[in-house]
């Protein structure tokens, strides 16, 4: 019996998860460059493939909306088939919302908790 305890023990140090590090909590570093701007502009644009089927399709819509901050405006684009998604953008129009920047991606927090990841683009989109 004390055979088997040995090799079940062996096998639970073998196979269990090993923590590493700390847990993330709300801090995460990817919020760390969180940021409150105002939505400037929103644009939705029905991306048509041209794809002909006799069975419908799933519209996709790009979404560009221009956030400012301090004196700097992001311009961003974003494809949804998500209506909601839409018109919850188009209601943060000239509010503040929470966003974070990293590289060439934004990660808009929209005023219903929705998160939006966009990516820039160029300022003559919006």
């Amino acid at each position: 019996m004390t055979r088997i305890a040995a090799l079940v023990s062996i096998a639970i140090l073998i196979f269990a998860p090993i923590p590493i590090g700390q847990a993330q909590g709300p801090g995460t570093p990817a919020m760390e460059g969180q940021r409150v701007g105002k939505v400037l502009n929103v644009r939705k644009v029905l991306r048509n493939p041209y794809f002909l089927s006799r069975y419908p399709s799933t519209h996709y819509y790009l979404l560009y909306f221009a956030v400012r901050v301090s004196g700097q405006t992001y311009c961003s684009e974003y494809e949804t088939p998500v209506l909601d998604e839409i018109e919850d953008v188009f209601s943060a129009k000239d509010k503040d919302v929470e966003f974070v920047l990293k590289g060439k991606n934004l990660k808009l927090r929209t005023l219903q908790g929705r998160t939006i990841k966009a990516h820039l683009v160029e300022g003559k989109q919006c």
